[in-house]
C-alpha cells in the first residue's frame, strides 16, 4: 500500500500525461489542460507548477520546444 490518496494519484497521472503531451510541439497548452481533465487552464498551470516546479511553458523550454 501507499500513503498516496486518490486525489494525489489522479493529479500524478494527469501530470504524467501532460508531460507527454507537452513534448508534442503543435499541441496548445490550453488544449492539453482540457485533455488531462482541467476545465480551468489557470488551475492546470498552477497545479503543474506545484507538481513539477515549472510552468507548462517553462517545461516545454526545458525540452527545447518553443
Amino acid at each position: 500500500m501507499t500513503d498516496e490518496t486518490f486525489v494525489q494519484y489522479r493529479i500524478k497521472k494527469r501530470m504524467e500525461k501532460a508531460k507527454k503531451l507537452l513534448a508534442i510541439p503543435h499541441y496548445k497548452i490550453t488544449d492539453i489542460s482540457f485533455e488531462v481533465g482541467y476545465a480551468d487552464h489557470p488551475h492546470f498551470t498552477k497545479t503543474f507548477k506545484k507538481v513539477t516546479g515549472r510552468t507548462p511553458s517553462e517545461y516545454r523550454e526545458l525540452l527545447g520546444i518553443e
